[in-house]
Formats: C-alpha cells, structure tokens, sequence
C-alpha cells in the first residue's frame, strides 16, 4: 500500500503547477502526504491515552501569535496539519495599513483565523500583542489546549496531533525539539532550561497557560513564559515528545 500511495503521489506532483496545486488534485496530494507525516510519526506515541477524543477531534488546540507586516508562516503551517480542529489568533503589533494584500488573503481564506490588531506598536518582540491574545483566549475563545507561537515560525504538519497524542491524565503540557536557524538548522534537542527551548515548543492545557499568563515583555519573555509553566504544575507535569515538530526562524 504504501509503495502505491508513493507511486500516485509522484504522479499527481509531475503535474503541472496549474492542475496540481488546485481543487481535488491537491486535496489528494495533500491527504496522500498526510497520510505519510502519520505513518512515519506512528511509533512516537503507541498508545495515545486520548486516541479516541484525537480521532473524533474533539480537542481545539488555540495558537496565539503576535504577527508584524510579515508572511504568516505560521497560518500556512497550520492550513496543512493533519488535525483540523484548532484555532489561530493572529495579533498585528499596531496598526495593520502595511500588511500586504497576499498576507491578508491567506489570513481570510479560513475562518479558523481570527486577526485582530493593538492601537499602537509595542515593539517589544511580540509579548504585549501575546498578552493580548491571551486576555482574548480567556474572554472569549473556548479550546482545551494552547500553544503560543510567532508569524514566521513553521509546525509541521504533524504537529497538533502527535503533541495530543502524548498527553494523559498526568501531563499539563507536552513540548518537542525543534529546528533553528540560529543553530544552522540542524535538530536542537531542547530541555526545560533557558536558552534551550522556545515557547512554540511547548503545547499546555489552556488553564494551566492562561495560569501561568504572559509576564514579561523583556527578550527573556518566552523563557518566562515556559518557567511559569513549569511553576505552575511541575517539571514532572511536562512530557517531552522526543522528534523535532517545530522549525523556529
């Protein structure tokens, strides 16, 4: 089967961009790939205490993301995860006149984006547009879980539900390695220590994030934000999910 799938992919990716990348030609490349992020992750997690809720996807997962005049890598990510059932909250530090047509349009092609925008810019790496965000998510979006994130950063498509997939009764958050330009690239293996994980790392249950909020809006604010985590249910509360799921730029 699978050297089937493989061979009817190769066929319809020889198309011409104009058939491949429209209407039902890319939803099957797009679910034929799918299909291969699953079954090369299967053995991450063998007995999902949550497979039957991850199946049905029951979970929302929300994203807070603080984005400035830039593509939005992160709502293209999300566009191709193999779990649908999550939300973006996109918050454009200022005012948005100089967002681009191409970036508007992508963050108006699905209605799981919400955009909104602060008065004025904080230019203060994003944390402000993120404590925004996280009174929102508290006001007035439901969802289970939360991850905060950037507008450039990349989650592969495998993502929101293998991060799902290793949480149990005893977990309060999950977080990955990642990959980062700062580092050539190459696999960072991150641990709950400073300089050694990024937030977008990091999936945590909503009351525990929205417990541990968004504290400081110095460079160290993501560090923070992952040590109030830890501060708030303990290091034995955090699983870490050994692959690299996350391409921090």
């Amino acid at each position: 089967m699978r050297a089937v799938s493989e061979f009817i992919y190769f066929v319809l990716d020889s198309l011409p961009p104009a058939i491949k990348d429209t209407g039902l030609i890319l939803w099957a490349r797009n679910r034929l790939r799918h299909r291969e992020v699953l079954r090369r992750t299967r053995p991450l997690v063998t007995r999902p205490a949550y497979r039957k809720k991850i199946e049905s996807q029951e979970f929302r997962v929300i994203f807070v993301s603080p984005i400035y005049k830039s593509f939005p890598v992160l709502a293209v990510s999300l566009l191709e995860q193999t779990y649908e059932n999550w939300e973006l909250l996109f918050i454009h530090d200022g005012p948005s006149s100089e967002l681009g047509e191409l970036e508007r349009n992508i963050i108006a092609s699905d209605n799981r984006i919400r955009f909104f925008e602060t008065k004025s810019r904080a230019n203060d790496w994003g944390h402000t547009p993120r404590q925004k965000g996280f009174e929102q998510v508290s006001d007035h979006i439901a969802g289970e879980f939360i991850v905060v994130s950037n507008s450039d950063n990349y989650h592969v498509p495998g993502y929101i539900e293998k991060m799902l997939e290793a949480f149990d009764d005893t977990t309060d958050a999950v977080y990955c390695n990642m990959s980062h330009d700062y580092y050539s690239w190459r696999n960072f293996d991150t641990r709950l220590e400073y300089s050694f994980i990024d937030c977008g790392c990091v999936m945590a249950r909503r009351e525990i994030a929205l417990a541990a909020g968004w504290n400081d809006n110095s460079y160290e604010g993501d560090w923070k934000y992952v040590s109030d985590l830890i501060d708030q249910c303990g290091k034995e509360r955090m699983q870490k999910l050994d692959a690299t799921l996350f391409v921090h730029s």
